[in-house]
């Protein structure tokens, strides 16, 4: 299979003749950053500088927490933790009570604080280089980059022409030719947002992007988009795909709009036509995409109606800036996503404020900007594997889909065998391998030979394995072990082995005439059986870091170290009554010690906490009390055990 490392990015190429860039939407702006001026050029400035620049345009944003949900993970150092001392009493009298700390609570950091994490994380890549050595001495270095650079960015640019290319035809940057794989590509553009202030109350940033993220799940708008395509458009599952694209809003604004440096999705659509038979009509296909933002609205907390509202778009081919948009031709997309990926090819301490703003979320949360469905993947993997076999500097001398294999996992059955990419490959090339099952009964059930007549050892019977043990019988050696100890057990006299297997003649074949006189005699032949293969290729191993003084640090098999966060008030506030609004009359009241509020339930959540050390929300809600001035009686207000009472 081929990685990303292994895919060419053919450098950056240029918008195909002819091609119009796809519009810009309206906070998808993908002009460069001005030029700036700095007087340092040292990275701890730079980075001061930047989130300076962000408090300064975005004081309220600067100051809003990147998360306030119980539970959720975070990178640990955008998180703030709160150690207590606690005295554990013993069990026992003549024990001693000892001390232990504990977590209190850990809270995120500010977003402020988490850009300049995040930015300062990115500087520290520079210089670094990571050294691989194998068992023969050999060694080698690469520079180490993170998703954040300019390489990076030129990958994902790559990818996007390559696309282009693999549906829609177009030259390789090795030299070669692609020959478009679909007869009349079209794509779409479904934009999907939500608001950052829903209820006039500030969202943090990492809630936000969780909820316009988890709506496109395999049970919402990622399943409705496939019905839609599959269908109630009738296409086969290799005649479209999706390229999900995050952006940050506000790009090269002034700082006004309301979901500035937050997130929203760009899900490009690539599918045939020639199926459709519309006859470049696709006015009939903007119309199927409505369902798909219905759902986004349905399932996304914080999204509404009016920044969807596909009403208001009275032609999905001429107009570019509603949530949905179609193109005929694949050229427009192609171009459309190379030019995002590409236009911000400056160093990331030179981008827009609002898009380094953006990129601390998904850096503090851990979360993927971009995600494509396997077909598209596919098609990018083969065309990296056509310019792999055109470059000179590469040892791959056959084509995309010269020489094929079976694949038994998800997708297409016959791959490439360069690539693991089923793309443009015709599936009747191979037939199906003959199963493990089917193998056995073959051989028989000892795995015997035809040839021979003799029993196959464990690595003959498993030539494609590394290496193997076997440990035990045979689950027919031991059930005829099993059969001849009964016999023997109920046997006045001792039988032949002849007569042992004359009186069990339908289940024990006379080819085991030898192994069942070595039960009757109470041996025991069952060795164990392995054997390990010697590796034809070098075993390559991350051996060192070495910074950019030429310091050398051992690996720590990397991964990133993610925290939850612990919030006892938020969690006591989302899980009891408290989240409900008190109605007339109404007061919330502690039984513990009759402390009383009328007010929203943050007060007495905190109150739980810090006076009685209640951080449990079921041991919370039954505490909590609600006075009824006018006794109406309200379901939602009613304490735990009346519920339970009435039912």
């Amino acid at each position: 299979m081929s990685s990303d490392g292994d895919q060419p990015t053919g450098g950056v190429e240029g918008t195909q003749p002819g091609a119009e860039p796809w519009p810009s939407k309206e906070t998808n702006s993908v002009k460069a950053q001005r030029e700036r001026s700095r007087d340092s050029s040292e990275p701890d400035e730079l980075v001061h500088e930047r989130v300076l620049e962000f408090a300064q345009k975005y004081p309220e944003l600067a100051e809003t927490p990147l998360c306030e949900t119980h539970g959720r993970k975070l990178r640990r150092i955008v998180t703030e933790a709160d150690w207590r001392d606690q005295w554990v009493e013993p069990e026992q009298p003549t024990e001693n009570a000892f001390q232990v700390t504990e977590l209190a609570k850990r809270e995120a950091s500010t977003w402020a604080d988490a850009l300049s994490a995040f930015l300062t994380a990115h500087a520290r890549y520079d210089g670094l280089r990571a050294r691989f050595a194998n068992e023969q001495g050999d060694e080698f270095e690469i520079p180490l980059v993170d998703a954040w650079g300019e390489e990076y960015s030129k990958k994902q640019y790559a990818r996007a022409m390559a696309l282009q290319r693999q549906m829609a035809g177009g030259d390789r940057p090795s030299g070669g030719e692609s020959i478009a794989a679909w007869d009349s590509p079209a794509t779409a553009m479904l934009t999907l947002t939500a608001s950052s202030v829903p209820d006039g109350t500030r969202v943090p940033p990492v809630e936000h992007a969780d909820a316009v993220h988890d709506s496109f799940s395999y049970d919402g708008v990622r399943d409705t988009l496939r019905n839609t395509m599959e269908y109630h458009l009738g296409l086969d599952a290799d005649q479209w795909g999706y390229w999900l694209q995050a952006e940050p809003h506000g790009m090269d604004g002034d700082g006004s709009g309301m979901n500035a440096c937050y997130t929203h999705l760009h899900v490009g659509v690539y599918f045939d036509t020639e199926p459709l038979g519309l006859d470049d009509d696709l006015h009939s296909v903007g119309t199927e995409f409505e369902r798909v933002i219905d759902k986004h609205v349905e399932v996304c907390e914080y999204a509404g109606r009016s920044a969807h509202d596909y009403d208001t778009i009275t032609d999905y081919v001429e107009e570019s800036n509603g949530c949905i948009s179609l193109n005929a031709s694949v050229e427009n997309m192609g171009s459309y996503l190379a030019a995002y990926m590409g236009g911000y090819t400056e160093e990331l301490l030179e981008k827009p404020i609002e898009y380094l703003a953006w990129g601390s979320i998904y850096w503090s949360a851990a979360r993927r900007r971009t995600s494509r469905s396997k077909v598209l993947t596919e098609a990018i993997a083969a065309d990296a594997c056509e310019q792999r076999a055109e470059s000179d500097e590469s040892n791959q001398t056959d084509a995309h889909g010269d020489a094929v294999v079976w694949d038994d996992g998800r997708g297409p059955d016959v791959v490439c065998e360069c690539c693991g990419s089923g793309w443009a490959i015709d599936q009747s090339r191979l037939d199906a391998p003959v199963s493990d099952d089917d193998l056995s009964d073959a051989l028989g059930a000892e795995g015997e030979s035809d040839e021979t007549g003799r029993e196959l050892t464990l690595a003959e019977r498993w030539p494609t394995a590394t290496a193997a043990a076997s440990v035990g019988e045979s689950t027919t050696k031991t059930r005829i072990r099993k059969r001849v100890e009964t016999e023997l057990k109920y046997c006045d006299d001792v039988p032949s082995v002849h007569a042992m297997i004359g009186r069990n003649i339908h289940e024990i074949p006379l080819k085991y005439a030898e192994f069942v006189e070595s039960v009757m005699n109470g041996e025991d032949d069952s060795e164990p059986e392995s054997f390990r293969r010697a590796s034809l290729d070098s075993e390559w191993h991350l051996e060192a870091i070495v910074d950019r003084d030429g310091e050398e640090h051992a690996p720590n098999g990397g991964g990133v170290d993610m925290a939850p966060l612990k919030l006892p008030v938020q969690r006591i506030l989302d899980e009891t009554r408290l989240r409900h609004s008190l109605g007339r009359g109404e007061m919330w009241r502690c039984s513990k010690c009759n402390f009383a509020y009328h007010d929203d339930g943050t007060m007495l959540a905190r109150h739980f906490v810090g006076e009685h050390g209640i951080t449990d929300p079921e041991s919370a809600d039954h505490v909590l009390t609600v006075d009824d001035y006018y006794d109406e009686d309200r379901e939602c207000m009613r304490h735990p055990a009346e519920r339970h009472d009435s039912r």
